[in-house]
């Protein structure tokens, strides 16, 4: 395999990475917006202390009894976070993989 195919390659597969990530980024942006704006709609009228959040979206109460309800959970959360941050780990990859190759080319266009 030449060197520049393999190259290909990589990039290839590392723009397929970030494909996915942002695809399970954003599909848990919609999650999160579904069951704030939705399915958790009516907590701001039977909640005396409501938390809201926008980034993901969330609606929760917490109760006197120190249950809380509607707040998105632990593992949703890292897991909507780490995807946004493997995904912009993956663009980086890329962008310094292709700096790398036009400066190692040594053709200099005009």
């Amino acid at each position: 395999m030449r060197g520049s195919s393999a190259r290909e390659v990589r990039l290839n597969r590392l723009w397929g990475a970030v494909c996915a990530f942002a695809g399970v980024f954003l599909v848990l942006w919609a999650v999160s917006w579904v069951r704030a704006s939705v399915v958790h709609e009516d907590l701001e009228n039977r909640c005396g202390d409501l938390s809201t959040s926008a980034f993901p979206f969330e609606k929760s109460c917490a109760h006197e009894d120190g249950t809380v309800e509607g707040a998105n959970g632990v593992l949703f959360e890292g897991v909507f976070l780490g995807s946004m941050g493997a995904a912009a780990v993956c663009v980086a990859a890329v962008v310094a993989m292709e700096a790398a190759a036009r400066s190692g080319s040594g053709a200099v266009r005009r």
